[in-house]
This record gives C-alpha cells, sequence and structure tokens, in this order.
C-alpha cells in the first residue's frame, strides 16, 4: 500500500472558491449512483457562504447545492456533479482500482488530496488522470504502509533502516548531551558508511517529524 499526498489544481469547486477565497472546504465523502450521478457530501468553513453559495450557481463543475447542517462558522453541503464535473473527477478511477481516498481539503489555491494506493501502477494510473485532463499535480508526499496498524513504521511513515537507526541512536546515546555515541559508530553497527548513516537518520526524522508534529495545514 502506498501513501501519497498530492497538490492538485483541480476543476472542481474552483469558480467556487474563487468567489469566496478565505473559505476552506473537507472532504466527507462521495456517492456514485447507477444512473451516473456523482454526490459529495463536505464541510465549509468560513465566514462567506452566500459568496460561496454565489460562486456554486457561477460553477460549471456543480449543480445547486443543498444545504444539511449549519452552525455559526461551519455548514454541511450535499453536492452533485453536472456532466462537467463527473468527467473532471478522479473519484470514479480511485474506486476501480480499489483505493482509498482518505483526506482532501480544497481552497481557492487548490486541492489537497491525500490516498491510499495499492501498488505503483495504481500510483502511475491515478498520475495519469490528472496529466491527461491537463491538471496541474505535485506529489508531496509518498511513502510505503504494508505494516500491521499498530507498528510504528505503518503509522508514522518510516522504512525499516529508518527505524532501526533512530532506536539505535536513542540506545546508543547519540541524541545525549554529550554524545556518547557518533555516526561512524551507528553505521558501524549496520555496516555502513557514516554519511549513510547520516541520511537515514535524516530522512527518518524528517518522516517522523512530518507525520507527527508538523502542521498538517501547511505539509496537507
Amino acid at each position: 500500500m502506498l501513501l501519497t499526498t498530492f497538490r492538485i489544481d483541480y476543476p472542481i469547486l474552483r469558480e467556487a472558491l474563487s468567489h469566496a477565497p478565505n473559505i476552506e472546504i473537507t472532504w466527507e465523502r462521495s456517492d456514485l449512483i447507477g444512473n451516473g450521478t456523482h454526490r459529495m457530501l463536505v464541510w465549509v468553513d468560513g465566514p462567506a457562504f452566500g459568496a460561496f453559495e454565489t460562486g456554486i450557481e457561477a460553477d460549471p463543475t456543480l449543480k445547486p447545492p443543498v444545504r444539511v447542517i449549519e452552525f455559526d462558522d461551519q455548514r454541511l453541503y450535499h453536492l452533485e456533479l453536472t456532466a462537467e464535473g463527473r468527467q473532471a473527477s478522479v473519484y470514479p478511477t480511485v474506486v476501480e482500482m480499489g483505493a482509498l481516498l482518505q483526506k482532501a481539503i480544497a481552497t481557492a489555491d487548490g486541492w489537497d488530496i491525500r490516498a491510499a494506493l495499492p501498488d505503483e501502477e495504481s500510483l502511475e494510473q491515478y498520475h495519469d488522470f490528472f496529466r491527461g485532463h491537463g491538471f496541474d499535480i505535485e506529489l508531496k508526499q509518498l511513502y510505503e504502509d504494508w505494516r500491521p496498524k499498530h507498528s510504528a513504521q505503518s503509522r508514522f511513515g518510516l522504512t525499516d533502516r529508518q527505524h532501526e537507526v533512530l532506536v539505535a541512536a536513542v540506545d546508543e546515546g547519540y541524541l545525549d548531551i554529550p554524545r556518547s555515541c557518533s555516526l561512524a559508530e551507528l553505521g558501524t553497527q549496520f555496516g555502513i558508511s557514516s554519511n549513510a548513516a547520516s541520511e537515514r537518520f535524516r530522512r527518518g526524522t524528517k518522516t517522523l517529524i512530518e507525520n507527527t508534529v508538523y502542521p498538517n495545514d501547511t505539509r496537507t
């Protein structure tokens, strides 16, 4: 299983969001109905609901919205895609290849989408969909997740080698003040050079930070 995060210049909701640039939309779910209907349930956060609904009227990818729940500055909408929206939607492709859409957030700057894909072939298929439609796509994060859900590697995106170096760095005192172990000594423990140990340690640390304490709104 490949866990991926993309930034996509996606046409769905683009026009609506251009009328209300301070709005943030969080995708909740999509439903594909046998007659070709494609509906989305989304949370809309922000103060400019009137401008957003006006924008939907001008958005060629959407039919008039149905407001489901309303709070002070958050609303849940039921949106149905037009024929143009259905043509632009990647969701049927996600379903077809057995992938899982985990998170999708849309702003006036584009969509940030996190998806779990079965393999590299499906990753290429996913990427080809956007390139074939002429949509700009930026891969922000990619790592393989094949371990049980309770493991540190699975939860934090670490490879086996990154995990073992990080654990050894703690066990051997590399992170102590003062240090009681060097990168060269860590490398010797795993039969690699100090440069390789440094690279493995840095990559593992970066991945661990990104998937734990790093702010989601600046990463995904």
